[in-house]
């Protein structure tokens, strides 16, 4: 399996290589890459099922029984995965130019030249940090709550130093947050910092070193994951979508391409019930755990079709395939929002407006952020197709 994944590399290398080497030999005019345009709808809707059927199916076909028997997260059945996904990976984007660039005759070689602005492969450094941005406002709330929990944990620790210096008996409550003055309150902070975020900082890079399943379960959550299914639910499917036209002669609005494109992501997500029903013991089947099942793989299919427009939005907006990674690595990271901080016994149970109205003004930001300077006014990928 990895030779395969070695021999496929090697023939990108020499292809791309091959590329430059005749970009370079053309003169600026003729390095246009012109996309196939007024594809049928019909034929796009097809190649996107096919491309997702793939992508999964792999994940079935190519992996020994033994292996898939294998915990999700043992190491080698994430090894498998991930080295079967990346196949898939380097054939879409292998296949892209050939089905959908026209192309152009140079000193009887056909080449397909600048193919990759479509699949979103530029440097755009300054607005991939602000698509991070963008992603980072939305987790406002979030962030408060991990701030005041460092800032609840570090009381509880200079109350504890200062009970142990006095040799006094620890009372059964912190004191008020409103007795402490401003510079005791920073020196909280601060202290804090060493046990909340520097020690766990330190134990979780040494993990990272030496727990190789730890390892291999950032990499695929954080590396591997968001960058193929990018690639494949992103790059691949966003261009031929916008360029199709219908019976009507009617082309997708960015709009509409960035809710269909998601579709095909989040029905990709449905083999998760297979997954997690196979794990069930065959005596706990009852038509309860599977209801309960369904429930959670409906709730899972909704929010990675709605993250799947938010980025589907993003690519077509500025043509970054490194900034939607980006944006997909913080949302892996991130997770969705832990709402215990609404449960009475909560230790932030007493900042429950301060999260709520953070949680909103961060809301707000998100939605505003569409149509500030975070992002160009008209679409990138739309102006690269519409300009063949």
């Amino acid at each position: 399996m990895f030779a395969l994944i070695e021999r496929f590399g090697t023939t990108i290398h020499y292809f791309v290589n091959y590329q430059a080497t005749v970009i370079r030999s053309m003169s600026p005019l003729d390095q246009q890459c012109h996309h196939v345009d007024n594809i049928p709808l019909i034929h796009t809707l097809l190649y996107c099922i096919s491309l997702s059927s793939f992508f999964v199916a792999a994940l079935y076909i190519f992996i020994p029984t033994t292996i898939k028997q294998l915990p999700r997260d043992d190491v080698q059945h994430i090894k498998w995965r991930s080295a079967i996904i990346l196949v898939v990976m380097i054939i879409g984007i292998g296949i892209y130019p050939i089905l959908f660039c026209q192309t152009i005759s140079m000193n009887d070689t056909m080449v397909y030249s600048q193919w990759y602005r479509y699949l979103g492969l530029t440097w755009q450094p300054i607005q991939d940090l602000k698509i991070a941005i963008h992603v980072l406002i939305l987790y406002l709330g979030s962030f408060t709550c991990s701030w005041l929990k460092v800032y609840h944990h570090s009381r509880i620790l200079q109350w504890e130093k200062e009970i142990r210096s006095q040799g006094q008996s620890r009372p059964l409550h912190l004191p008020p947050t409103q007795q402490l003055p401003t510079l005791i309150k920073l020196q909280y902070l601060l202290q804090s910092m060493q046990y909340i975020w520097i020690q766990p900082t330190k134990q979780s890079f040494k993990s990272f070193l030496d727990d190789v399943e730890y390892r291999w379960i950032i990499l695929r959550n954080l590396c591997i994951a968001p960058l193929v299914e990018e690639v494949i639910f992103r790059a691949c499917l966003l261009p031929p979508l916008l360029a199709s036209i219908s019976k009507n002669n009617n082309r997708l609005t960015p709009t509409q391409a960035s809710w269909i494109a998601p579709l095909f992501f989040g029905i990709a997500h449905l083999h998760h019930f297979y997954e997690k029903y196979r794990q069930i013991p065959s005596k706990e089947r009852s038509n309860k755990v599977i209801g309960q099942l369904v429930l959670v793989v409906a709730v899972q299919w909704t929010y990675t079709t709605l993250f799947g427009a938010y980025v589907s939005h993003i690519f077509v907006r500025t043509a970054s395939l490194f900034g939607v990674t980006l944006a997909h690595i913080i949302c892996n990271y991130m997770g969705l929002p832990n709402v215990s901080f609404t449960h009475p016994t909560s230790n932030l149970y007493g900042y429950l407006w301060l999260i709520l109205i953070m949680y909103c003004v961060g809301i707000l930001g998100f939605i505003v952020g569409f149509d500030s300077i975070l992002f160009p006014k008209e679409s990138v990928l739309v102006s690269l197709l519409r300009d063949n």
